[in-house]
């Protein structure tokens, strides 16, 4: 079989077959008319909230709007979506064949760039750099070959199996570093689970999140910082003020020196504590910016998707500053405040579920509450919906007087597996760098 009559085959198998189109990009394709027309439809599948296979009417015209220049006819639609796959052995031809080519284009455009990048390394003077290439195409190889495109071969647990039965929720876990935090979640992070912060307008939730992050990146986890609020570089340099130890006010003026910023980042892995105890390993921090409305969950996904291919790391923790900035859902009407958080919550849990990690996000407090001294899960101003989704949910707290003494009290609002009966923190902010520190339980 020629290759254009293959794409054709695998075009068809894709589109019969919605799950395939996440992992199925339309560069894969050599032939421009069924790359053209497969982007068409990939774009509406991910577009909208589980739609149905566009009919042929529908593709075309889809196309027409498009196609500016009209190269793609009805002649040669027809001839695309013109296979029978039933003339084919699903299972001893169509599989096999589909998988070697989606695991090589994959594969493909995840080494190209690490093959450029070390073409002509001395392998003296650049040994790291040789050994940090070889690393990622070893994570790519191995990525490639767990993924699973044609069935899921899970079966689940085995009740009556009793190493089912072993809780070994170091696995399931990522810690954030402050002990009283780690022991009111039982350890950590679950995996798997949206986690929210609320607090008033500049009410701490980007510098909460950023301890966070640096905290868990510096017990051993990878940690991606999506910002859509404050800047990048902002981010980057409270990070750095965070886990370097270097005053916020002197930073930029620090920063400079490039040779001491090396040293004191070549110093966390030496740091007493940090990362694992074996290995004392630590975690890295990835900040991303979009701006306010104009990315969605799907390109948070993709983002993470590079990252795995060019870095060679796996995401450990995703942080998403903040939630209701997300581009909504496309159909979802931006005055349906209910749906919209409905879709987004549940969008950032099942990123989390993907990549088996805890997301942690933030949410607005209803201005109302702002200064209060208590807030309870009714102060969640723009819906509900994120407050029934989240696995766990937490207010911050500050008073005018609490502001006055750079104090602020962390309290548990919601935990979906069980109550902490202990549930509110208290913390001290240090302004010089802007970290969270002294945390204590207190009493309700």
């Amino acid at each position: 079989m020629t290759t254009p009559q293959l794409e054709k085959v695998y075009f068809n198998y894709v589109i019969n077959n919605k799950k395939f189109f996440e992992v199925v990009k339309p560069f894969f394709f050599r032939n421009s008319e069924i790359q053209f027309v497969y982007g068409v439809i990939r774009n509406y599948m991910l577009g909208g909230k589980d739609p149905d296979i566009p009919t042929p009417r529908q593709i075309l015209d889809m196309i027409s709007l498009e196609d500016k220049e009209g190269n793609i006819t009805k002649d040669i639609l027809k001839s695309i979506l013109k296979v029978d796959l039933k003339e084919y052995d699903e299972k001893n031809f169509i599989e096999p064949n589909f998988n070697g080519w989606v695991l090589s284009n994959r594969l493909k455009t995840g080494t190209v760039d690490i093959i450029d990048e070390t073409r002509g390394l001395d392998s003296i003077s650049n040994f790291e750099k040789a050994i940090e290439a070889a690393n990622r195409i070893k994570f790519i190889v191995d990525d490639m070959s767990s993924l699973n495109f044609i069935q899921d071969d899970d079966l689940g647990s085995d009740f009556d199996d009793p190493e089912s039965h072993i809780q070994d929720s170091s696995k399931f876990k990522v810690r954030c570093g402050f002990e009283t935090i780690d022991h009111m979640l039982g350890g950590g992070w679950d995996i798997q689970t949206l986690n929210v912060i609320m607090a008033e307008t500049n009410g701490g939730k980007s510098l909460w999140m950023q301890n966070f992050a640096v905290h868990s990146a510096n017990m051993g986890s990878n940690v991606l910082y999506i910002t859509m609020e404050m800047s990048e570089r902002k981010v980057m340099k409270r990070l750095g003020a965070m886990r370097l130890k270097i005053p916020i006010n002197d930073y930029d003026n620090v920063s400079k020196d490039t040779d001491l910023i090396k040293k004191k980042i070549d110093a966390l892995s030496k740091a007493e504590g940090a990362g694992d105890i074996f290995e004392k390993k630590i975690g890295k921090i990835y900040t991303k910016f979009w701006a306010a409305g104009t990315a969605n969950i799907s390109d948070f996904d993709n983002y993470i998707q590079r990252l795995k291919e060019k870095k060679g790391i796996k995401i450990d923790m995703i942080v998403v500053d903040y939630i209701t900035l997300i581009a909504p859902i496309k159909g979802v009407g931006a005055d349906n405040l209910y749906t919209k958080g409905k879709q987004l919550a549940e969008g950032l849990r099942a990123l989390g579920a993907k990549y088996l990690c805890p997301v942690l996000t933030g949410v607005q407090v209803a201005k109302d509450a702002w200064g209060s001294s208590d807030i309870t899960l009714e102060s969640v101003p723009e819906s509900k919906a994120i407050a029934e989704t989240a696995d766990t949910f937490f207010a911050i707290i500050r008073t005018e007087e609490m502001k006055r003494q750079n104090l602020y009290r962390f309290k548990l609002l919601k935990q979906r597996d069980g109550d902490f009966l202990k549930s509110q923190i208290r913390l001290n902010l240090n302004p010089t760098y802007l970290t969270l520190e002294n945390d204590q339980f207190i009493d309700q």
